[in-house]
């Protein structure tokens, strides 16, 4: 039977790794004529860098739906999810996945790695006195991907997967489209009632945004006196070797 396991961590800090793990039972020759396919939903405070998975093109294609401004905070965007379609190279061509027998049969584990990274938050002041010692912090719950394959007939008996226009347009063609089977790949059994990651973002405390501010004010004070003392000591050096006398 086939299944998907997802996790995504460390739970705290701004850069966690998506791992995703989709084992198919059958030998890779019998998925000849399918694709297989991760659909990641992102809460508005989890995106990915597009740039970064265009350098993973060894081990999947993608199509993006969503923000694309990496430097602003959650609170500076439209409150609305983004979307990540991966069309993962499994087949005998493909290089950078990790394809191990699981159990006894000859079913192939192919291993998924998607880097992620958390937008700032907006600041607020600590809801208890843990937080008030390590600093106010956000849930942020992280559905699994959708796994599924696409095949030009049906390889199991799981239930089809709806699908959104948009990812059905994005999907890469077959030989024989008009009979496209999409099936479902199921969490582990395992895992079947807990489906999300949860992650802890940091956010600012309002109580520290005065101090922030003032340091952050005097210290380009500083760069600016900085640079304009040095720049006014070249002048004064490239002036004086102008006006010196040259020898023969």
């Amino acid at each position: 039977m086939a299944f998907v396991i997802s996790e995504l961590g460390p739970p705290k800090g701004f850069h966690p790794i998506s791992n995703t793990k989709v084992y198919l039972p059958n030998p890779l020759s019998s998925y000849n004529s399918c694709s297989l396919h991760l659909h990641y939903t992102l809460p508005p405070l989890v995106f990915v860098d597009t740039h970064e998975l265009a350098q993973r093109d060894s081990s999947y294609s993608f199509r993006h739906w969503g923000s694309r401004d990496l430097e602003r905070p959650a609170h500076a965007l439209p409150d609305e999810n983004s979307e990540l379609l991966l069309d993962v190279r499994f087949l005998a061509e493909e290089v950078g996945h990790s394809k191990t027998a699981a159990g006894k049969g000859e079913g192939t584990t192919i291993d998924v790695e998607v880097p992620m990274h958390l937008r700032y938050g907006k600041p607020r002041a600590p809801a208890s006195s843990e937080e008030g010692k390590t600093g106010p912090y956000e849930e942020v719950h992280v559905d699994w991907p959708k796994a599924f394959l696409k095949c030009s007939s049906p390889l199991y008996d799981h239930a089809s997967i709806p699908l959104p226009q948009r990812i059905l347009l994005a999907l890469p063609s077959l030989n024989s489209e008009k009979d496209s089977v999409f099936t479902a790949i199921p969490p582990h059994v395992d895992f079947s009632s807990k489906t999300s990651s949860l992650l802890f973002l940091p956010v600012g405390n309002p109580k520290d945004l005065a101090i922030v501010e003032g340091v952050t004010v005097v210290t380009m004070l500083v760069c600016f006196i900085f640079l304009l003392r040095t720049s006014r000591r070249t002048a004064v050096r490239l002036t004086r070797n102008s006006t010196r006398p040259k020898t023969a």
